[in-house]
């Protein structure tokens, strides 16, 4: 696993302090650790939920087929996707990292922002603009302009029930839907993507172009 403080990869090597069980039924657990990272040394605090406990040991233990344990991260608060890249336009970045911040408590809330965010994309750099996003991402891919990975990858959104169906309706992309976290998730994962095609990639361009029209110029040669 990555440390969600400082994005160095790390050993999960959490301790259990079980606190026991609630109204809803469920079992109660905090894991913490520190980061190995000798640069770092944070705390990670992670709060596990199981319908079944060992109670010999006073943890939350899986037992049975299909029975699991759900994690929420409760510190550092967020998930563990870093920022966006500082060569994003502010008004991408912005929904971008609320969407990071907010996926553990809210998917839906999340995946609002991120649609939006990839509308904002496409309208503002493509000049694409339909009636909704899922109708934008189609001329999007039909511009035949983008790396297939990327466009392959938009086209897998048909594949996510609750937004493929309401992208195909609704006219306001940021609005709050049903969705599963791992919808919510995949559409963080797009974003990245579009973040280093359209502004990662083209600045890392640019400063090579201006690298070497400077060596053409101080060589007295005429630049590119």
């Amino acid at each position: 696993m990555k440390c969600p403080h400082c994005q160095v990869e790390i050993n999960p090597d959490f301790q259990e302090y079980y606190i026991g069980k609630y109204e809803n039924e469920m079992f109660y657990s905090v894991f913490y650790m520190c980061c190995q990272n000798l640069k770092c040394k944070r705390p990670i605090l992670i709060l596990g939920k199981s319908k079944i406990v060992d109670g010999s040991t006073g943890k939350v233990i899986l037992y049975g087929k299909g029975e699991e344990i759900t994690y929420q991260q409760i510190f550092p608060v967020g998930s563990n996707r870093i920022p966006a890249a500082p060569e994003v336009e502010q008004i991408f970045a912005e929904d971008y990292n609320e969407a990071c911040l907010v996926l553990p408590f809210s998917p839906k809330a999340s995946a609002a922002l991120s649609r939006r965010c990839l509308q904002n994309i496409i309208r503002i750099k493509e000049n694409i603009k339909k009636k909704n996003l899922m109708l934008e991402i189609d001329e999007l891919i039909s511009l035949n302009k983008l790396p297939s990975f990327l466009s392959d990858n938009l086209q897998t959104i048909r594949g996510f029930g609750n937004i493929a169906a309401h992208g195909m309706e609704d006219q306001v992309s940021g609005q709050i839907l049903d969705v599963e976290p791992e919808e919510a998730d995949f559409l963080l994962d797009i974003l990245e993507l579009m973040f280093d095609f359209y502004f990662v990639q083209p600045a890392k361009a640019a400063k090579i172009r201006a690298g070497l029209n400077q060596k053409l110029s101080s060589a007295g040669k005429p630049t590119v």
